[in-house]
């Protein structure tokens, strides 16, 4: 090398590593068999960080079935709700298209847990919303949190026996 070249080393370059932080926060988790009974599911509630709104995601399954982990928001919950007088695990597909079909019973599941939906007493492979309840109201009350609004008291049915 002559004495008027000169060595040019590459700029260093930096990498910034961008870390995506989801914005819904895990606030409780909570255990509820399936609606089979022949597994235990694990699903979370959570808060979006910006807006406040609730949040529901199905976190495991023991009995080893593939399930979409992913956050389903309580808005899009009861619209599938208030919108249907018989809900199956088919309704709740829509909450996550194109993922695990499993999802759908199992969110079923955890929301009857929580008492938002409870089976039809006519027939009991379909479900039903419990009037007047709110995913916040059955998500607070699980919690242990009060809420805004009140959460109705379980209305006891007479027996038809005399």
């Amino acid at each position: 090398m002559s004495e008027t070249e000169t060595l040019t080393q590459p700029e260093p370059t930096t990498e910034i590593e961008t870390v995506e932080v989801d914005p819904i926060a895990q606030m409780f988790e909570g255990v509820c068999p399936s609606i089979s009974g022949r597994s235990e599911l694990t699903y979370a509630i959570g808060r979006h960080a910006q807006d406040g709104t609730l949040h529901l995601r199905i976190v495991r399954n023991s009995g080893g079935g593939m399930s979409c982990t992913d956050w389903a928001s309580a808005s899009h919950i009861e619209a599938i709700i208030k919108g249907s007088p018989e809900l199956t695990a088919k309704s709740f597909l829509a909450l996550h298209p194109g993922k695990s079909i499993n999802t759908g019973g199992f969110v079923m599941a955890v929301l009857k847990d929580l008492g938002l939906i409870r089976a039809n007493e006519e027939n009991t492979r379909l479900h039903e919303h419990v009037p007047t309840t709110t995913f916040q109201q059955v998500a607070m009350a699980r919690i242990g949190v009060e809420s805004a609004e009140p959460v109705p008291k379980p209305v006891r049915r007479k027996s038809k026996e005399g």
